[in-house]
């Protein structure tokens, strides 16, 4: 965990009277300015003191601080590097003096790649927030934008953290200005707050993130203790409530004997109709499984409900409307057999060798909502998957709740489910054992009866079930998810 320099005392100062963030500014400083140029009456004159007296800013040989200059990229790395602890590097003697900060810079994920022929020009007001904010730890999954000019998600979680203010013009109205570059003097008020604002009061820690928790979202009904596991590793659900018991596969496992698979306890499967290559060098092409129209006849044969999934990497909304065609065009023959969701598999892998490297979570979100709405205009249930990282990190969950959550994570880890937010299908294995399949395969429990499912559940709940699972054929018609089944 990062850790910031120092902790100074605390003064609030009043906040427009529609802003949430009280922005907090150092005590008053000594009369005596340090910098020619700078006055003591000057309102950034408290913040440059401080961050001078720690060593963090330093005038010219002139003794000028020239605070109306705008910071460049270097010294943008170089403030907030210092703002989270980061020691001070040593300097290359053939290299431009900020060279040293690119790495630094990379590794905090204030950039995702820099090019050092750009360290004398001037970042914007964006840019700087979205650095200032990943230094931090933030995401860019916060609320609703307070500026008139910018709806940028880490720069309303600075806003919303008390980091960044913008201004308040005749109008009424607050503006950031995000393609402006930003003086030296709202840098240095900047970094003070950076090193001395309680921004993490209320958030939550999730591996290297500080996270709001999404009230719109709702909590999780289910607990560790809930659960059963037998001597196959197959769970059960202890609370008395409906679940049934499925498998998820594609194309890796190859041939598979679906009548066994039905006859050993499996109620659905999911099955993969594609995917998207998500590597750098890769260019996103599109595949489809091979393997897509056998499996689907063979579940179906076997009598088992099925639904059907798509890898997803997009990174455009084009990309996922892309993805999302594909699928529905695969399942068209299946139509009226299609009794469980149909996915977006929305994952991100291979770190910063991913073509989904650096994307915005708003961006990744408009892409899962694009997928599944174009899902629930063909006539089927949408669905989209995530594990904790993704769920936490690349998704804005509260952006997604008309659709039903397919969770990932695995028994393999203790006091496990562990998300915060609610679901309604577990994917809580990778290493089934199923009659059928000669490979390990995912396995899942589903706690939604969806309209037109046959297969009986792992446990009939006491009392009738909110949904008949004899019901008919799910109708081409779109269905909007509501999960009938309480806490």
């Amino acid at each position: 965990m990062k850790k910031r320099i120092a902790v100074l005392a605390l003064a609030v100062l009043m906040a427009a009277s529609f802003s949430t963030a009280a922005l907090a500014a150092p005590a008053p400083a000594p009369g005596l300015s340090p910098f020619v140029d700078l006055s003591a009456d000057h309102w950034s004159y408290p913040y440059v003191y401080e961050l001078y007296t720690q060593g963090v800013v330093a005038g010219d040989p002139e003794g000028t601080f020239r605070g109306e200059d705008p910071v460049t990229w270097g010294e943008t790395f170089k403030l907030i590097l210092l703002a989270i602890g980061e020691e001070d590097p040593e300097r290359e003697p053939d290299q431009h003096w900020a060279w040293c900060y690119i790495q630094p810079a990379l590794d905090n994920r204030l950039v995702w790649s820099f090019n050092g022929e750009h360290l004398d020009e001037v970042p914007t007001r964006r840019d700087v927030a979205r650095m200032a904010a990943r230094a931090l730890d933030l995401t860019d999954i916060s609320g609703d934008s307070p500026y008139t000019d910018c709806d940028d998600g880490y720069v309303v979680e600075l806003f919303e953290k008390g980091i960044m203010e913008g201004t308040v013009e005749e109008d009424g109205l607050r503006y950031f200005y995000p393609d402006q570059g930003i003086k030296r003097e709202e840098m240095s008020a900047i970094i003070w707050r950076m090193m001395n604002v309680d921004y993490t009061q209320g958030m939550i820690r999730y591996n290297n993130y500080w996270l709001d928790v999404l009230e719109e979202v709702p909590a999780t009904r289910f607990a560790p203790d809930q659960f059963v596991e037998d001597e196959r590793g197959r769970l059960s659900w202890t609370q008395g409530g409906y679940y049934t018991r499925g498998i998820d596969v594609s194309g890796h496992k190859k041939e598979i004997d679906w009548n066994a698979v039905a006859m050993d306890g499996i109620d659905f499967a999911i099955i993969r109709a594609g995917n998207r290559l998500y590597g750098k060098d890769s260019a996103g092409t599109v595949c489809e499984d091979s393997w897509f129209e056998k499996n689907m006849e063979g579940a179906i044969a076997a009598g088992m409900d099925v639904g059907a999934y798509f890898f997803s990497n997009a990174i455009t909304v084009e990309e996922a409307l892309e993805e999302a065609d594909l699928l529905i065009s695969k399942l068209e023959p299946y139509r009226q057999h299609i009794t469980y969701p149909v996915v977006c598999d929305w994952e991100y892998l291979g770190g910063n060798k991913s073509r989904a490297y650096g994307v915005d979570a708003k961006i990744i979100t408009q892409c899962v909502a694009a997928f599944c709405q174009r899902v629930e205009e063909a006539g089927y249930q949408p669905m989209f998957y995530f594990n904790k990282y993704c769920g936490y990190v690349k998704f804005d969950l509260s952006e997604l709740t008309q659709y039903p959550f397919w969770f990932a994570e695995y028994t393999d880890y203790d006091n496990v489910p562990s998300s915060i937010y609610d679901f309604q299908m577990w994917q809580y294995s990778s290493k089934g054992k199923v009659a059928g399949i000669s490979s390990d395969v995912d396995m899942n429990l589903c706690f939604v009866p969806w309209p037109g499912a046959t297969r009986r559940p792992g446990v009939t709940p006491e009392g009738p079930l909110p949904t008949d699972p004899g019901a008919p054929e799910v109708s081409p018609e779109p269905t909007r998810y509501v999960d009938p089944v309480g806490p």
